[in-house]
């Protein structure tokens, strides 16, 4: 009777640490990247947000996102990189990735050194997909979140 107290005791504590959430250190305060997006909006009315987590690994990496939008409004993106241990580029496109006749809209890669927080006020366009190009990390096992917040007027 007691091995299976110890048995039911054991699975019990495997299992609940197997469904708990394990904190890393990635520094990603969604409330303080939130309210740091909003203050951004300025005219804008809020609609959406998302939060994305970027794992730095051993090879490039690149992650889309897809923006659905209503014709006929204009759109306000922004974007905060700060919680991130290093910089990613952002581009924003017309299409996917796997289209022949996507067309960029906005980009990053010119931004200046040290930037974190990034405005595009978006053409009037049906969709918009959001690429993040993650650089390789070959020392360490760093990882963060990047947050993007859409307004329209």
């Amino acid at each position: 009777m007691r091995k299976i107290i110890y048995i039911s005791a054991l699975v019990g504590l495997i299992v609940s640490y197997g469904f708990t959430t394990i904190q890393s250190a990635d520094n990603c305060d969604k409330k303080a990247l939130s309210e740091a997006c909003k203050k951004k909006l300025d005219e804008y009315k809020y609609d959406s947000q998302k939060f994305s987590k970027i794992n730095f690994t051993d090879r490039n990496v690149q992650m889309e996102v897809e923006l659905p939008v209503f014709i006929g409004e204009k759109y306000r993106l922004i974007f905060n990189t700060s919680s991130l241990p290093k910089p990613i580029l952002i581009s924003v496109y017309s299409k996917s990735k796997e289209s022949t006749k996507r067309v960029p809209l906005y980009t990053t890669k010119d931004a200046a050194a040290g930037t974190t927080e990034f405005v595009f006020d978006a053409p009037r366009v049906r969709n918009m997909y959001i690429d993040y190009d993650v650089p390789k990390e070959d020392k360490d096992k760093l990882s963060g979140c990047v947050i993007f917040m859409v307004g329209y007027k």
